[in-house]
């Protein structure tokens, strides 16, 4: 089960048992991190209030692991269709690189996972899973994560002392075409 879903199914705005319809929905979030679901361990530990020890138990190597990063995100739009959620967009509001440089994420790293991401996220289709009023795309809008933070800045955009552009925040705006380029 994915993370999300088991969060949902705790607070009770979600029911699992016969896949009971779910609340009306304007657009769904998510964040897409690969970090360790395991209670008492680095990562993102065990929702509260749900019994389990144990989700998924990524590595660190795992963390930009663009296939499963891509996994995440059909499991979820296949979620989404199974119960009739199909038309409404999907927003990624939050997913980057958190892990530090000494961890084996350096600068050409995180640039390497931010731009394939953003392919992904710019051609990835599927005429079964995907949002029909957008081409059948998979995810309408995204957020790198981060700007400017002071405790995980490896995938930071902006130097939150200085103010100035990092050399990330260079290669984000390399990609990113003009307003009103191609495809944004």
């Amino acid at each position: 089960m994915l993370p999300i879903l088991a969060l949902l199914i705790a607070l009770g705005v979600l029911t699992c048992a016969g896949c009971a319809p779910v609340p009306e929905m304007d657009v769904w979030n998510v964040h897409n991190f690969l970090l360790r679901e395991e209670r008492d361990s680095w990562g993102v530990g065990i929702p509260p209030g749900l019994d389990a020890t144990a989700g998924v138990l990524y590595e660190i190597e795992d963390h930009d692991d663009l296939e499963a990063f891509q996994s995440q995100i059909l499991a979820f739009r296949r979620w989404m269709a199974e119960r009739g959620q199909r038309d409404r967009p999907l927003v990624v509001s939050e997913y980057g690189i958190v892990m530090p440089p000494d961890y084996g994420f350096d600068q050409a790293r995180v640039q390497a996972f931010l731009h394939a991401t953003f392919d992904y996220f710019l051609t990835a289709t599927d005429d079964a899973l995907g949002y029909p009023q957008d081409g059948n795309r998979l995810v309408q809008w995204w957020a790198w994560y981060s700007l400017a933070d002071t405790v995980y800045p490896t995938g930071n955009l902006f130097d939150p002392e200085t103010k100035t552009v990092t050399p990330l925040g260079a290669a984000f705006a390399r990609y990113v075409p003009p307003e009103g380029g191609a495809g944004w």
